[in-house]
């Protein structure tokens, strides 16, 4: 892209510059950065008006040459508050090339779903039984995120949007792009996203890849399951450079935030009406702290209540050299394998918020076939499509504060060789907690026999009234359900493999027994319908716990 140098005698003179220099020169690039400087300005943009706007500051093309020199001059000026240098971002080198799944085969970490979940559980993707992070931990499988008892457990009436900064975007069957843009400056903005319009020789499938594992279409019987219930907008912010490499300035990512955030001071496209709820950002520049443009661009987003989740990066280093990965107010995401221990590639330090699976994730290439892809880049959408299926299934809205705490706090702390212990994201402790403060204090279910009239409990089991095998005999209690009409019912209602539910008991007494159900493994809901199961009281019936 053709670029004006600051060094015009225009220029020059606002700068009180002390020598001459060449006039509308092209701007190089450099291994360092794009020859961008951000201005940024005490009050509004006002004193150069030569550059890209963003916010309260301006992008300004000089060139690598004397970047230094034209830095020291702008910083001199009484209205500016800061200038930094433009730095390139890049998706984090991947420790394995992706690799095509193949046919029938599921993950050398995977386990099955079989025993765990009843048939009609588990979602119709053909990947599904391959992506390890859905399934439940076990003694030697602490780093999984048991997203399939939380998505049993979820609101899937409901749909989330989720913002993807990246690139390798490509229109899939699995994948409901609902809109997007062109940030990568070197292409020109515009609203062409998708990789095979913008730079068709750029066969990068990383955004692909990323949204797949967030958001494609779950029980459709195509490619893999997707966490939340999604409308994915994707912000194009990198690109293919001469070299093949994909990187981007990362200027370009900070406004891609505030696009996805509805920032209407973003003059570069056209003003995202409906903000997303939560951003991924699976990408990472060298710099040893975050840049002020790029934290100013993340608070903005925090402040509208929306989380931004980033990848800690794959170099096997302290997060803290990499932004956004050592931003303020963003969930930073390092990898591990399936049985909790810290994969060798991934970044990690205290900057890290959590960790999720980063090894053998089942997502999407280019071309919509099963493709296993590593690092933390592929952790980062687990946990932003935790955060989202989290968002669409609270009856309280969850801000971005709300939404980080709850995903720490109910992390699951595996101990590593090292005696450490680090937080693993778990999905399902996530969705208990949100099902238990939005309360449900209408009804209750609990074993048979843990009630106290039911003890000792030997002599029921020698007895067993039921003549059914009472382990999996639970009573259900109704409290302050009022007065029921005559066509009222109690009616239990359990989710099924699509997100539908199904009525499996009904009854006009406040406490009665359900037979041959597994609370712990089949999501149970109750509401007061009439007896087809229609007509209910509720505008969504209450989970029963």
């Amino acid at each position: 892209m053709t670029k004006n140098r600051l060094y015009s005698l225009m220029i020059l003179s606002a700068f009180a510059a002390t020598a001459a220099a060449p006039n509308q020169l092209v701007a190089e690039e450099s291994a360092e950065g794009p020859g961008r400087l951000v201005v940024t300005y005490r009050n509004t943009v006002s004193a150069l008006s030569v550059g890209e706007v963003m916010a309260n500051s301006e992008i300004i093309e000089v060139g690598d040459e004397n970047i230094e020199a034209i830095k020291a001059q702008l910083e001199s000026l009484p209205d500016v508050a800061a200038v930094e240098k433009d730095v390139w971002v890049s998706n984090p080198t991947m420790p394995i090339a992706p690799r095509l799944a193949e046919s029938g085969t599921v993950a050398i970490s995977a386990q099955s779903f079989e025993g765990t979940f009843s048939a009609n559980a588990t979602p119709s993707d053909p990947g599904f039984n391959s992506q390890i992070a859905w399934q439940s931990p076990t003694s030697r499988q602490q780093g999984v995120q048991d997203i399939l008892s939380a998505y049993l457990r979820s609101n899937t009436d409901q749909r989330v949007r989720i913002g993807v900064v990246d690139s390798g975007f490509y229109r899939l069957d699995d994948l409901n792009y609902v809109q997007g843009f062109n940030f990568a400056s070197d292409d020109g903005y515009g609203p062409r996203f998708l990789e095979n319009e913008v730079a068709p020789t750029c066969l990068n499938a990383h955004g692909t890849g990323v949204s797949g594992v967030l958001g494609a279409i779950t029980n459709n019987g195509t490619g893999i399951a997707g966490i939340a219930t999604a409308d994915i907008v994707a912000a194009r912010a990198l690109t293919c450079d001469d070299s093949g490499r994909v990187r981007g300035a990362l200027t370009d990512t900070a406004l891609a935030i505030r696009w996805l955030a509805g920032d209407p001071s973003v003059s570069q496209a056209p003003r995202l009406q409906k903000p997303v709820d939560v951003i991924n950002a699976s990408l990472g520049a060298q710099v040893s702290s975050c840049p002020m443009y790029l934290q100013e661009a993340i608070d903005y987003a925090w402040r509208r209540g929306i989380l931004t989740v980033v990848a800690a990066g794959n170099a096997g280093q302290d997060a803290a050299n990499t932004a956004p990965a050592n931003c303020q107010r963003v969930i930073t995401v390092g990898a591990v394998r399936s049985s909790g221990d810290v994969t060798g590639f991934s970044n990690t330090g205290s900057n890290v918020n959590v960790s999720a699976i980063g090894s053998e994730v089942l997502s999407l290439d280019r071309l919509g076939r099963l493709t296993f892809w590593d690092g933390t880049s592929f952790s980062a959408p687990i946990v932003a499509g935790i955060a989202g299926l989290l968002k669409q299934s609270s009856v309280e809205p969850l801000a971005a504060d709300a939404l980080t705490e709850l995903l720490v706090s109910t992390s699951r702390l595996v101990a590593q060789s090292n005696g450490s212990r680090i937080p693993v994201v778990d999905a399902r402790s996530a969705m208990d907690r949100i099902q238990k403060q939005s309360g449900n204090e209408f009804a209750s279910i609990e074993p048979f026999l843990s009630s106290p009239q039911r003890r000792p409990a030997e002599a029921f089991l020698q007895n067993n009234p039921l003549n059914t095998p009472l382990d999996n005999v639970f009573e259900v209690t109704v409290r302050g359900a009022g007065s029921l009409s005559s066509a009222d019912r109690f009616i239990v209602f359990q989710t099924t493999r699509t997100g539908s539910k199904v009525a499996i008991a009904q009854s006009r007494e406040p406490v009665f027994l359900l037979r041959n159900v597994n609370p712990n493994a089949d999501p149970l809901w109750i509401d007061i319908c009439d007896s087809r199961a229609q007509n209910c009281r509720f505008n969504r019936s209450q989970p029963l716990l």
